[in-house]
């Protein structure tokens, strides 16, 4: 959530008189509660084995924050590697009547 969505939260709850605060917790709380439901119906039996956790986003993210060894020649070269294989982009059409008059 960003700093700016967090503040608007704050000050948007500040101002509620205080039942309205407790109607916003019971509110919560209910959500919370209705969140578990859902995944607890989806619960394997404990005997069945355990699926392997799809997602590491630690590791991805540290992965993304890791300085990698790639020199420059070899990073210039990849760019020019790409620029070579794009596909130009045409602006005319098959459907125009105007080309080729």
């Amino acid at each position: 959530m960003s700093v700016e969505r967090k503040k608007w939260v704050l000050d948007t709850v500040e101002k509620l008189s205080v039942s309205e605060i407790e109607e916003l917790k019971h509110y919560l709380e209910y959500l919370v509660w209705k969140s578990q439901l859902s995944t607890a119906s989806l619960e394997t039996l404990p005997d069945s084995p355990k699926p392997e956790p799809t997602g590491q986003p630690t590791q991805v993210l540290a992965a993304l924050n890791r300085s990698h060894q790639v020199s420059r020649e070899d990073a210039e070269a990849l760019l020019q590697s790409i620029k070579e294989g794009e596909i130009p982009i045409r602006f005319d059409s098959d459907f125009d009547e105007s080309v080729g008059k």
